[in-house]
């Protein structure tokens, strides 16, 4: 897969879970039906918003196997395989490889907060592991270590398959930094701050890999759709509601408020893994508010099968 065709808006998919635990498939293939019916640009399987740290590696192998075969090549497929260890890391990395992902992602090892040198060790293993393109996954809000950009680079030289890299820190300055690490070769460098998105288009990144994206794809499909025809009246328009929407995620426990505000859109799928629990009260109404202001935006999606949300 060419690393250009990495582009775009790929909302970072939910895990939909019945009340049983269990992954919710029939909910799960609606969303991506309905996300795809969008125009989105490519679909982000297995990572924070997905709640891939709850599960165990082979509920992670099965849940790559279904997202891929439910997207039926209709778009690009990155799948987190992201783990503590660089073992377990490259065990799921073979396994989406397998399963046929049109690239990985890999979260920096969380917990243990790695140093610059284990982190570019661990990339550079991962990535000689596998012939399909990587992704570095920068979050160091949850994963507690901040990948570097002269990390990057290194790994970069080492590694040709090292293609970009999403970064979910919301820090403006990072993803331009990100984006002057590796200048020789085309590199795919995706915000996941929806509050930046703009910003990050100007500076000439690929695109956004977002948790809000799952409510409204549209949204974030009309802003860069706008920013490339030049439309910047409409594109800042655009992104006032995206930072309205980014402001939203933090109401509660991630990712709660972006199953709470898919079920308040028509799309329930389901409460996220304990420990984490439901929206209080006035979290859920601040949330109703802003759904309802989408929704008069139009920028709420279509059920597939023409059912309006």
């Amino acid at each position: 897969m060419a690393t250009r065709s990495l582009h775009g808006v790929i909302p970072a998919l939910v895990t939909p879970f019945r009340d049983d635990d269990r992954l919710d498939c029939s909910a799960w293939q609606a969303l991506i039906d309905t996300l795809i019916g969008a125009g989105v640009d490519g679909l982000f399987v297995g990572g924070s918003s997905g709640e891939f740290c709850t599960m165990e590696l082979e509920e992670r192998t099965v849940a790559l196997r279904f997202c891929n075969q439910a997207i039926a090549g209709r778009v690009p497929v990155i799948a987190n395989v992201g783990c503590i260890t660089t073992r377990d890391t490259i065990a799921l990395a073979l396994q989406a490889q397998a399963i046929g992902v049109d690239a990985i992602a890999v979260i920096t090892p969380y917990y243990i907060k790695p140093t610059q040198q284990e982190l570019t060790d661990h990339l550079v293993d991962v990535c000689r592991a596998v012939r399909v393109p990587v992704l570095a996954y920068n979050f160091p809000h949850h994963g507690g270590v901040e990948l570097a950009p002269e990390t990057l680079a290194a790994v970069a030289a080492k590694a040709p398959n090292l293609a970009g890299v999403k970064d979910s820190s919301g820090v403006l300055e990072r993803v331009i930094a990100y984006r002057a690490a590796v200048t020789d070769r085309e590199f795919a460098v995706f915000t996941g701050g929806e509050h930046i998105v703009l910003a990050a288009l100007d500076a000439d990144c690929a695109g956004t890999v977002n948790a809000a994206g799952n409510i409204a794809p549209k949204l974030f499909v009309d802003l860069y759709r706008a920013h490339r025809e030049k439309r910047r009246g409409e594109a800042e328009r655009l992104q006032i509601l995206a930072a309205e929407m980014s402001a939203a995620l933090g109401l509660h426990t991630f990712p709660s408020v972006v199953k709470e505000g898919l079920a308040l859109a028509g799309f329930p799928v389901g409460v996220c893994r304990k420990p984490v629990g439901k929206l209080p009260d006035e979290s859920r109404r601040k949330l109703t508010v802003l759904i309802e202001h989408l929704k008069q935006e139009g920028m709420l999606p279509v059920k597939s099968g023409g059912v309006s949300a």
